[in-house]
C-alpha cells in the first residue's frame, strides 16, 4: 500500500520533471575498486622476483582501528551499537546510539571537519561536592580551522537523569587544550531525516566526479536565492550525476540545504551559501 508521503514524494519528482528516467543511460563504472570499496585502502608494496627484478605490486589494507578509549559493549538490549570507517582517515569510528551514528555521520558529511574521534580521553572535574571526576564526551571533531568540537549526545528524556548538561559546565573550565567548544546534541536534532541526508553526502562524496561537480558549480556560483537541486540536476545527461554533484558541493560547504531537517528528496531546494563577513 502506497503512503502518503510516497504519493507526496512522487508528486514532487513529477514536478520537477524527474518521474521518468526512461532517457538516462545505465551507470558504468571504469574507476579502480578502492574509489568505490568501503572501508580500506591500496598501498604500494615493492617486491624483487628470483631475477633481483624490482616489481611494484598495489595490495589492498582494511581500515585502522578506532581510537575510542573505550568501545562499543558488544551485547545490548536496547541500544544500536557498532563502527562505522571515516574514509578520509581510514580509520573507525565506534557509536554505541543510533543518535551516535547520526552525528557521525553529519560529521563526515562536511568537508570542514578533518578528524573524528569516538570517546575521545576524560577530562577532570570537579562535582558539587568538590569530589575529583572523569567524563568522557561521545565525540570530537577536529575542524580545518583548528577548532575541535566535543559531543556529549543525549535523548531529550535522559537530559534531567543524566545531569549532562551539569557536566557539561563543570568540565568547561578544563578543556584547555583538548576542546574550544562543547556542542550537546539530542534527538531533536539527530533525526533519520538529517541521517538520510547525511548519509546521502558521504556515499555522493565516495564516488564525486570533479568534472561534474565543477560543471555544477559554474552552474550555480552565481544564483542567488534558493533553487530545486532537481531542476539543475536534470540540466545534466544523466540526472544521477547531475544530483551527486549537488551533493559533493554540500559536502564542500559550496551549497547548503534550505530545510536541512527534512530529507532533501522531500523538500528538494538548495542555495549557495554566503560568506560570513
Amino acid at each position: 500500500m502506497m503512503t502518503t508521503k510516497r504519493v507526496l514524494r512522487y508528486m514532487i519528482e513529477c514536478e520537477h520533471g524527474i518521474d521518468n528516467y526512461v532517457d538516462d543511460e545505465p551507470t558504468v563504472y571504469d574507476q579502480a575498486l578502492g574509489d568505490y570499496a568501503p572501508a580500506g585502502e591500496f598501498v604500494t608494496v615493492r617486491f624483487y622476483d628470483d631475477d633481483g627484478v624490482a616489481h611494484d605490486a598495489e595490495l589492498w589494507t582494511g581500515h585502522k582501528a578506532s581510537t575510542g578509549t573505550r568501545q562499543p559493549p558488544k551485547r545490548t538490549k536496547s541500544h544500536a551499537r557498532g563502527y562505522i570507517v571515516d574514509p578520509r582517515t581510514n580509520r573507525a569510528i565506534g557509536f554505541s546510539s543510533t543518535y551516535e551514528l547520526t552525528c557521525i555521520l553529519f560529521l563526515m558529511a562536511s568537508s570542514a571537519v578533518v578528524e573524528i574521534e569516538d570517546q575521545p580521553p576524560a577530562v577532570t572535574y570537579f562535582d558539587a561536592d568538590g569530589k575529583k571526576r572523569k567524563h568522557i564526551y561521545d565525540l570530537r571533531a577536529s575542524l580545518k580551522n583548528g577548532l575541535k568540537i566535543v559531543y556529549p549526545i543525549k535523548p531529550v528524556d535522559q537530559l534531567e537523569k543524566s545531569k549532562i548538561k551539569d557536566v557539561v559546565e563543570r568540565t568547561k573550565p578544563h578543556l584547555d587544550g583538548f576542546a574550544d567548544k562543547v556542542v550537546l546534541l539530542t534527538d531533536r536534532t539527530l533525526t533519520r531525516d538529517v541521517a538520510w541526508n547525511s548519509k546521502s553526502i558521504v556515499h555522493a562524496h565516495k564516488v564525486r566526479d570533479e568534472a561534474d561537480c565543477q560543471y555544477m558549480l559554474d552552474l550555480v556560483r552565481d544564483i542567488r536565492g534558493e533553487f530545486s537541486a532537481y531542476k539543475v540536476a536534470r540540466t545534466f545527461k544523466r540526472f544521477a550525476d547531475g544530483f551527486n554533484a549537488i551533493l559533493c558541493l554540500l559536502y564542500d560547504g559550496v551549497l547548503e540545504l534550505v530545510q536541512p531537517h527534512r530529507k532533501l528528496i522531500d523538500a528538494p531546494y538548495v542555495r549557495v551559501r554566503q560568506e560570513e563577513e
